[in-house]
């Protein structure tokens, strides 16, 4: 009896300590995405000041820093809903620009603004029809992308909730984050949860995968009471 009792704990204990280990892996897979990205968003490929640059962009690459006259379009601006910022509900706005003197669309994000009080209280926002476009360009990366984008039509704008249809009419790729035009800049497609995160949640599974295997240890050592 006693041998069944042990047996059974540990076909119990073992796939619940297997799990722990994998979850710490999963963590540790989570934070090394999060440093690629964040070094994909340091800038190291020099300046875009001029339409003719734009075509040397490179998805793959590192940010670059960008100052280039531009034309806002006149179509609706895009609101991409429940983006927080120092825990203030909010969106990030989206829309389209082309260079002076050229017809390449760009998309861009102006900035990020509070939401209302509810839902039906959309943010006024105020934007230049003709202006130097200053701030970054970065790869639209999956945190911009996922799920239905379920667009929603507004008075002065679009509420989306991703921009995964938005996208389909850009000629320039990624995203131009521009500076100086709202109250708060975005942060762009920054991991809301940075690798130190996942680093510490890393710890905390293995820590329990270890105390799981030494209360296995303990169990069969001390040995089970019929």
């Amino acid at each position: 009896m006693r041998v069944t009792k042990k047996w059974w704990f540990l076909m119990v204990a073992l796939p619940i300590i297997g799990l722990c280990v994998q979850a710490g892996l999963w963590q540790l897979d989570r934070a090394a995405e999060k440093k690629q990205l964040l070094a994909q968003l340091e800038l190291g490929d020099g300046l875009v000041s001029a339409a003719d640059q734009l075509t040397e962009l490179n998805p793959q690459s590192s940010a670059y820093r960008v100052e280039l006259p531009v034309v806002r379009e006149s179509s609706a601006l895009f609101l991409l809903d429940n983006r927080v910022y120092e825990r203030v509900a909010g969106y990030e706005v989206f829309g389209w620009v082309r260079p002076v003197g050229a017809s390449a669309r760009m998309l861009v994000n102006f900035g990020w603004v509070a939401g209302g009080s509810s839902r039906a209280e959309i943010p006024v926002v105020e934007l230049p029809e003709v202006f130097t476009l200053t701030g970054r360009w970065v790869n639209l990366t999956d945190s911009y992308l996922m799920g239905a984008s379920s667009p929603e039509a507004l008075a002065s704008a679009t509420r989306v909730q991703s921009l995964r249809d938005v996208v389909s009419g850009v000629d320039v790729p990624g995203v131009f984050l521009a500076e100086g035009l709202l109250p708060q800049d975005s942060r762009g497609p920054e991991p809301r949860l940075g690798p130190a995160t996942h680093y510490g949640y890393t710890v905390q599974w293995f820590l329990l995968a270890l105390v799981l295997i030494g209360l296995t240890g303990w169990m069969f050592r001390k040995g089970f009471q019929a």
